[in-house]
């Protein structure tokens, strides 16, 4: 009988080592991933600031550059010259002018001004150009910096299908874009990559594109070396369309050694840059798979030689082994927490700083002073920060719609006649709802009703369709103020209420300026508007 037990005792021991091994080995495996991770994320964070500045220079560059007549002479003047000393990577800087057929002479007559021999329009491989023969526009290199650049002048961008794609592209959706590797014509050796920045005059014409071509080794280059890289590990980037990475950085360990690469840990991360996605494959030289077994090997060794020499010991071994099986559980599930909780604060964080980056950046209204543009992005991130408040308080599970419709935060809400259902709001859609009753509540007290005593408001909302598939329907109407006038520009209230709001709610809007009154709808799927789980809880 004390055999039996003595030998049920050992094989108790050496299955629950088995056990434990196995937790540890996975909890190994779990944390080291974690920490190469911070590490990771970190230079990331740093290497897509670096990048993102890139979009942000030409950006600036653009906006500050005046197109002067086509047949001017050397348009850029010193301002290309300049624009290169901004980034080390920053290979060139070219105007490009959208051009009909019939603004042909004054392209040609600039060039001959600015010294071009043979001024002719030709595409890259040099054969001339017949305007009347295309169906678009011609995107010539009219001026470019530096100097030694100025072989190319008179080239159509628009030959170059990636070119005209990434040109178009700009024209349309009014931000910078970039194309993929590519050589430039005047330097054929260097891959590079293009960004467009789009120009418009103030009718809201367009007038072309300021192109500038970075040098794709120096631009990563500089990048990843803005932050501690993870020790020994390789990267590589990705962009579209593009199987092979178009710029690799590895240590001489794992460059010699392939069965190093083939062991390693990899993460994945992209980035948006010029409306095109940049993946980040860094890949450290850790088997986390190998490390792990061998750390629960060990593990499970260390368990059954202490089982098999201690065996007497019967109740200390499984008391100790019980403790044990208890704290690996306990931090497995700590670590399990921790992760959730770290997703899901970088993915508020993320989504917060994007709206707020987005109300700064459309908050720069031309013909605006410094003083009214900064008491504007104050006004308006105050209110989106009073909603993060709230959303706070109910740990961003839900707010209600009355409690935006608040003096804490709309201002003038004592003014508002308000009739509606109350209705619990998602985080995200609480957020825009912050900013649009911000902008209305605004726009009416500058320039509508809110602005005279008399004056008055009136919001209603209501639930149509309480069947299958409610929709939310708004309604804001001004009376008894002065007479509206529909604006002659447009800004960020105005792209907030037509356009962002209802895109951010899968919805639609309509404006009216009717004299008696400024008047807006919202109608959007209520299920857009709403948590539908956190309804059903509280519906139970």
């Amino acid at each position: 009988m004390t055999r039996a037990l003595l030998a049920l005792v050992a094989a108790a021991g050496v299955l629950l080592s088995l056990y434990v091994a196995q937790n540890e080995a996975r909890q190994y495996r779990t944390v080291e991933r974690l920490r190469i991770g911070e590490i990771v994320d970190t230079h990331f964070a740093a290497v897509s600031e670096h990048i993102l500045e890139r979009t942000n220079l030409a950006k600036t560059v653009s906006r500050f550059f005046v197109p002067p007549p086509l047949s001017a002479p050397a348009p850029l003047g010193t301002f290309g010259q300049r624009a290169v000393g901004l980034a080390p990577d920053l290979a060139t800087v070219g105007w490009l002018p959208e051009v009909r057929p019939a603004q042909v002479p004054e392209i040609l007559a600039s060039l001959a001004a600015s010294g071009a021999p043979n001024p002719t329009l030709r595409t890259g491989n040099g054969q001339p150009i017949d305007p009347q023969a295309l169906d678009r526009p011609i995107y010539p290199i009219v001026d470019i910096a530096p100097a030694h650049n100025r072989i190319v002048l008179g080239v159509d961008a628009g030959s170059f299908p990636e070119r005209l794609v990434a040109i178009l592209e700009a024209k349309r959706s009014r931000e910078v874009t970039r194309t993929r590797p590519l050589k430039l014509v005047q330097s054929p050796d260097t891959n590079s990559l293009l960004l467009y920045a789009p120009i418009f005059d103030p009718a809201d014409r367009f007038l072309g594109v300021m192109g500038f071509g970075f040098r794709i080794d120096q631009l990563f280059y500089n990048a990843l070396a803005t932050s501690k890289v993870p020790a020994d590990a390789a990267i590589r980037i990705y962009t579209e369309d593009v199987e092979e990475p178009i710029f690799s950085q590895a240590s001489a360990s794992i460059a010699n050694d392939s069965a190093a690469g083939e062991r390693s840990t990899r993460f994945d991360r992209r980035m948006d840059f010029g409306q095109n996605d940049l993946r980040f494959v860094y890949a450290v030289p850790r088997d986390l798979q190998r490390e792990g077994f061998l750390h629960g090997l060990w593990i499970a060794c260390a368990g059954i030689a202490m089982t098999l020499g201690t065996v007497l010991f019967i109740g200390f071994i499984v008391n100790r082994s019980a403790a044990l099986s208890d704290e690996v559980a306990s931090r497995k599930s700590a670590e399990d927490r921790l992760k959730v909780l770290i997703h899901e604060l970088n993915h508020r964080v993320r989504n917060v700083m994007a709206v707020a980056q987005a109300v700064v950046r459309l908050s720069f209204t031309p013909g605006h002073s410094l003083s009214e543009i900064q008491r504007t992005c104050e006004g308006r991130l105050q209110a989106l920060a009073k909603a993060m408040s709230i959303l706070t308080a109910s740990d961003w599970r839900s707010v209600s719609l009355r409690s935006l419709i608040s003096e804490d935060v709309l201002p003038f809400a004592g003014r508002i006649e308000m009739e509606g259902p109350d209705i619990a709001l998602r985080a995200r859609t609480a957020q825009t709802f912050a900013l649009l009753f911000y902008e209305l509540a605004t726009n009416a007290a500058k320039h509508g009703a809110l602005s005279v005593p008399e004056g008055r408001v009136r919001l209603q909302w209501r639930i149509d369709n309480l069947g299958s598939d409610p929709v939310f329907h708004l309604h804001w109407k001004e009376s008894g103020g002065p007479v509206v006038e529909a604006p002659t520009r447009r800004g960020f209230g105005e792209l907030l209420v037509r356009r962002i709001a209802p895109r951010d709610m899968a919805g639609k809007s309509e404006v009216r300026y009717e004299p008696s009154g400024f008047e807006y709808e919202l109608e959007a799927p209520l299920r857009e508007l709403i948590d539908t789980k956190t309804a059903a809880q509280e519906t139970e």
